[in-house]
């Protein structure tokens, strides 16, 4: 059975490329020979041209054209000169020889050796601008390296400077080579190379295709032997045989080397599939087990990380609780500490009060003694006032006597009669002043009566302030002074208490910042381990699923076990 191929066959893939190569070659060959005559004959025409220049360089009078201009063709030098020329033109076979000249940037004719109606007289515009002859102008050679297609012909020109007896520059001789002999040449060379390179192709294409159809041979021999292994059952015990002695032999030689090795293949394919068969149903029986195990595996798995995470949680409310005790203990502690420093300050005021009541106690005593002399005293002073009634006494006996001679005075004045009447008035007066001094003095002595009785109730009270001062007020301070002491101690005592507390509240601080430290470390512990048996839990339901891909993989394995043994069969080994 033939096969069509999918693109290009070997056959086009190698006689395209070989074609196209064939063809470059042939071109590239051809268009060299081509180049090196047409620069071979354009050099031999150039050479000709300056051969007849240089000839008819010798003909031309460089003085004779200095200064030339329109009208030279009148003188007799401009013939002689122009019969040389065309004799120089004749013999070298030259087609056109004239001079030049410049005048004004400008070229034009000076001489024309053209002997047809088309002859140049001196004074006409050269075609070619000054410019494109500079060089030649400034002396040097100029030749043209091309074939000049004209009216006048296929030309090749070459320009020489005219130089005069001075050695300066005065015109251009130019020389004209009939370039159609080369034309012709190179038009019959081209040929020849076309028709040449054609033929070398076409010889060449029909070697190549003879080339081809040896190795297409070989090659279709050794596609029909791998055709019938393919298309007969998978027999790999049939053998090319191909004996050209070329690589086509060695390919074969390699295909059976290629079968045999493919042969052992099969052979070892046969015997493990077999084995992969059996490890198949093995791997599932198992997957099975496993599969069972690592549900049973998960489920307490799962149980495991309810009971962490109610773990956790009751570590949670542990935590919360810690803290609460935490700052209520740490409260307590300050408010202790606190406390402690306030009943050290009333220990010190007691302290002081107890101190300023010793004081106070002894100022008391001193001053009620003080008191109680300066009362004596004053008492005694006072007793003073009993004389006041003595002195009224004699006030009143004073009174009583004055009220005497007043009485007397009076009757002496009466007796005096007008005389006397001034003395009458004294007496009068001082009788008055006596009676006035006596109800005086009585009322002194009932003043001084009551002066001294309040001074005696004065001294009794006074008495019994004195006592009561040494009795109650001393006592007083006595009691104040127990107290004081009493309390004192006391608060020594609440203060030692206080200062005990503190020191245990310091204590069960540090014991709940380590009861603290240590909830913390196991509730980081059991999140971690719930983090990790949930991941654990996660892993066994993946598990599970792999292996439930496993067993699915495993199954699938053996069905290909079994297409493999099946495929094996088909191949004679």
């Amino acid at each position: 059975m033939k096969q069509k191929v999918r693109k290009l066959s070997i056959r086009t893939k190698i006689l395209v490329p070989s074609m196209i190569l064939v063809t470059a070659i042939c071109l590239i060959l051809g268009l060299n020979a081509y180049r090196h005559v047409y620069f071979g004959m354009m050099e031999m025409g150039i050479e000709e041209a300056e051969m007849a220049a240089n000839v008819a360089l010798s003909a031309v009078k460089g003085d004779a054209l200095t200064g030339v201009s329109e009208g030279f063709e009148k003188a007799g030098v401009y013939h002689i000169m122009l019969a040389d020329m065309r004799d120089i033109q004749k013999t070298c076979g030259i087609a056109y020889l004239y001079t030049l000249y410049e005048q004004d940037g400008k070229v034009y004719y000076s001489m024309d050796t053209d002997e047809t109606e088309q002859q140049n007289l001196p004074g006409t515009l050269f075609e070619a601008s000054y410019e494109e002859l500079a060089g030649v102008f400034a002396g040097e050679p100029q030749a043209q390296d091309y074939i000049d297609n004209t009216e006048y012909g296929n030309l090749i020109s070459v320009y020489l400077p005219i130089r005069n007896g001075a050695g300066e520059v005065v015109g251009v001789l130019g020389s004209d080579y009939d370039a159609s002999t080369i034309q012709d040449r190179l038009e019959r060379v081209r040929t020849s190379i076309i028709q040449l390179g054609a033929v070398c192709l076409l010889a060449a294409i029909a070697m190549l295709v003879l080339i081809v159809n040896g190795i297409l041979k070989g090659l279709k021999s050794i596609n029909g032997k791998v055709y019938d292994l393919v298309h007969n059952e998978g027999d790999l015990t049939q053998k090319l045989r191909v004996t050209s002695g070329d690589e086509l032999e060695l390919i074969a030689g390699n295909v059976n080397a290629l079968l045999e090795y493919i042969r052992g293949i099969i052979l070892e394919i046969t015997q493990n599939s077999t084995q992969l068969d059996s490890s198949s149903r093995l791997v599932a029986d198992h997957l099975t087990n496993a599969k069972d195990h690592v549900s049973n595996v998960s489920a307490s798995v799962e149980e495991m990380s309810a009971a962490m995470e109610e773990t956790s949680a009751s570590l949670v409310e542990i935590n919360d609780s810690m803290k609460q005790i935490y700052g209520t203990t740490q409260e307590i502690a300050g408010k202790a500490e606190s406390e402690s420093e306030t009943a050290a300050e009333v220990m010190q005021k007691a302290r002081g009060i107890y101190t300023s009541a010793q004081a106070e106690q002894q100022t008391v005593r001193r001053r009620a003694g003080e008191m109680a002399d300066a009362l004596h005293e004053k008492i005694e002073k006072s007793k003073a006032v009993e004389r006041i009634n003595d002195l009224t006494a004699d006030i009143i006996k004073i009174t009583d006597q004055t009220s005497l001679l007043s009485l007397n005075a009076s009757i002496e004045a009466a007796r005096a009669g007008e005389s006397g009447r001034g003395f009458a008035v004294v007496a009068g007066e001082i009788g008055a002043l006596a009676a006035n001094s006596a109800n005086t003095a009585k009322e002194i002595n009932q003043v001084s009566s009551l002066v001294i009785e309040a001074v005696t109730e004065l001294a009794a009270e006074a008495d019994r302030m004195i006592r009561f001062l040494e009795e109650e007020t001393v006592a007083g301070y006595d009691k104040l002074l127990e107290n004081s002491q009493s309390y004192q101690n006391d608060m020594e005592r609440l203060n030692q208490i206080l200062q005990e507390f503190a020191r245990e509240s310091g204590s069960l601080k540090e014991n709940m910042d380590r009861i603290n430290a240590s909830v913390d470390s196991v509730r980081v512990a059991v999140e971690e381990s719930a983090e990790g048996i949930t991941n654990v839990a996660q892993i066994s339901v993946e598990l599970n699923q792999g292996m439930e891909d496993i067993e699915s993989e495993a199954d699938g394995n053996l069905d290909i076990a079994g297409q493999l043994q099946s495929e094996v069969h088909k191949f004679k080994v």
